[in-house]
């Protein structure tokens, strides 16, 4: 009888606990959640469309790229938040989204303009643009910025930037930039004003897993780094990047002004090498510009060109430093100021 009464019991719980459910999300009383939709595309035109969709939607949208190349004549504007673009292969050699070509253009050309947050990109190539492939608005707040797994190549200007005004205070927080390749794919870039990834007011970002060739300058000065820092960005985490024949390596600041400072970050087991004897304007493999409470440990710096420097720290804003356990062919030296403290790093000769 007892567990017949329990039974039966349990029954009516279990039926009045989902007719209070039902009555709380008709209410209101609980939110229900988000629904996530998926919108498949095969050409240029669904592609704009489905980002249009995208941005306006309340839930969260996956837009899923079918393998073949997009001419892109309008740039792609990220304006909603939770969005996904991806490649139904995940091969990025596959599914090309290609701009108007590596050159300089009356009107201002980006592939992808992100001025949303959590924006996330996967599995494909992004190419030939006048000015940037993808570029994130710290002036919007754009947060939670996710790269894996794609071909960043060949444009004008950096490959991917993010920009910040001086009227504002927002910055942009918590990217990831992991698995991808940066190149210049002639063995050089266009021109000086190139760069990898060049971000202002960025904070506890992330670049893992990269590699980056050939970002160098052919002419009148040296390119911007595979990876730059600056204008009051704050904890970045650079690892396990390969950094092969670009002018300059990993940067944090430029110049001997605060605001344009790197406060804080991880710079460790990154690999850098710098052999093209054709590049004119090669560089430093690691750069601090006023640049405090940074750790440089554990990465290995190989320079065979002529300059003579392989981790440089400069300005007396450099301080509060660690540069421990780097392998370097040349020299681990302070400019102007700059201050660290340099424990177990190795000179050796060039890797094979």
């Amino acid at each position: 009888m007892n567990k017949h009464l329990n039974k039966q019991l349990n029954k009516h719980l279990k039926t009045l606990f989902g007719v209070i459910l039902i009555y709380c999300a008709f209410t209101g009383l609980i939110a229900a959640a988000p629904a996530l939709q998926t919108i498949n595309v095969n050409n240029a035109a669904q592609l704009s469309k489905a980002v249009h969709q995208a941005n306006r939607s309340k839930g969260a949208t996956s837009i899923v790229l079918a393998d073949g190349r997009y001419n892109i004549t309008q740039r792609l504007s990220f304006t909603g938040s939770h969005i996904n673009l991806t490649s139904l292969s995940g091969d990025p050699t596959l599914v090309i989204l290609s701009g108007q070509g590596m050159k300089k253009s009356p009107s201002a050309e980006i592939l992808i303009d992100v001025s949303g947050s959590n924006i996330s990109l996967s599995g494909f190539t992004l190419e030939q643009s006048a000015n940037h492939l993808i570029q994130v608005r710290a002036e919007t707040n754009a947060d939670n910025f996710s790269l894996d797994n794609c071909v960043l190549r060949d444009s004008y200007e950096q490959l991917l930037k993010v920009s910040s005004s001086s009227k504002d205070d927002l910055f942009s927080d918590n990217g990831s930039i992991k698995n991808c390749l940066f190149e210049y794919t002639a063995g050089i870039g266009p021109q000086f004003y190139i760069g990898g990834i060049d971000a202002h007011r960025s904070r506890n970002w992330i670049i893992e897993g990269n590699t980056f060739k050939n970002i160098a300058s052919p002419s009148k000065h040296v390119a911007e780094h595979a990876i730059h820092f600056w204008r009051r960005s704050a904890n970045i985490t650079v690892i396990n990047n390969t950094i092969e024949d670009c002018d300059r390596g990993i940067g944090f600041g430029l110049g001997n002004d605060l605001n344009n400072h790197t406060d804080g970050g991880l710079i460790a087991y990154n690999f850098i090498r710098s052999t093209n004897q054709s590049h004119p304007y090669a560089d430093a493999g690691i750069i601090l510009e006023a640049s405090p409470n940074v750790k440089i440990i554990n990465d290995q710096v190989y320079i065979e060109t002529s300059y003579p420097n392989a981790i440089e720290y400069r300005f007396t804003g450099t301080k509060n430093v660690l540069i421990q356990n780097n392998i370097t062919n040349k020299s681990i030296r302070s400019k102007d100021g700059g201050q660290a403290e340099l424990s177990g790093n190795q000179r050796a000769n060039v890797s094979s």
